[in-house]
């Protein structure tokens, strides 16, 4: 599950994994045997939420010039 913002915040994690994560397992009990891998991709992330990010095992994708970088959980 991706979530995608122009300038991501705390609250985007936040909502990605406690409410998103969670309404996705309800919606489609099929993959509940699945693992489940999260990123947070955006234009801007601050270097805190970055850290905040790969602290959840969450993988960031952040434009650097003219290429998507991903920084991996």
């Amino acid at each position: 599950m991706v979530e995608v913002k122009c300038k991501a915040n705390e609250r985007d994690l936040e909502r990605l994994l406690d409410k998103k994560a969670a309404n996705f397992r309800n919606l489609f009990p099929e993959h509940a045997g699945r693992r489940q891998r999260f990123a947070l991709a955006a234009f801007h992330i601050h270097d805190e939420l970055k850290q905040a990010a790969f602290e959840r095992g969450v993988t960031v994708l952040q434009r650097k010039g003219d290429v998507i970088e991903t920084l991996a959980a």
